[in-house]
């Protein structure tokens, strides 16, 4: 069985990576479907289509109503909150890798000046796939201690799944107030998107 030849100018490529000096020809491959075709030198896949779906995102205040929220006494405002959500569909793709990316603004409001206000919040990025069961992927905390002013910053991450199974995958990031100690956070302008390509072994 004859090798299979890729062509650049001034080099001509085998299969197996051997390769002979030649003029300039236009570049072929003759197998299109191949997750990955073999070059000089190795480990250089070729570019791969890029899939991309924007999610959406919700906004929420926390806030202890007068009544600190901890681990240790739960309460309804404790309770996780859907941040932002997104699908993407990766049946065509070959041991897809999947990049999701969220972004959101952040407003931390005192009730006094006291230096008492304290949060500890933490975002957490969850997958399910082909209506299956949830899978925690990951979680940032998000933490202000004895801070007695207002500000707000943007609170921004990015993960990567590598090597999930192909098939529909929502992607969501919830946010669960693990302490609230006399003052209110918001979770505003939330954006989430995802980004798949196919792996290369």
């Amino acid at each position: 069985m004859s090798k299979n030849y890729y062509e650049y100018k001034d080099y001509k490529y085998k299969d197996d990576c051997e390769y002979e000096d030649y003029e300039y020809r236009d570049y072929r491959y003759k197998d299109r479907d191949r997750d990955c075709v073999k070059c000089k030198p190795p480990g250089h896949p070729l570019p791969k289509p890029i899939i991309m779906a924007c999610g959406q995102g919700n906004g929420f205040t926390f806030a202890d109503n007068g009544e600190s929220i901890s681990l240790t006494s739960p309460s309804q405002a404790s309770r996780p909150k859907t941040l932002a959500t997104v699908l993407i569909d990766t049946t065509c793709l070959c041991k897809p890798a999947v990049k999701v990316e969220f972004a959101s603004n952040v407003h931390f409001v005192p009730f006094n000046r006291d230096g008492n206000a304290t949060i500890k919040f933490e975002f957490e990025l969850v997958r399910k796939c082909d209506d299956g069961t949830e899978t925690s992927l990951n979680s940032w905390l998000f933490e202000i201690t004895g801070e007695d002013d207002n500000f707000a910053q943007t609170f921004t991450f990015n993960y990567c799944d590598c090597n999930t199974c192909p098939g529909c995958c929502e992607y969501f990031v919830r946010g669960v107030p693990m302490e609230l100690d006399e003052c209110s956070f918001c979770v505003t302008n939330c954006h989430i998107a995802a980004f798949a390509q196919s792996s290369c072994d």
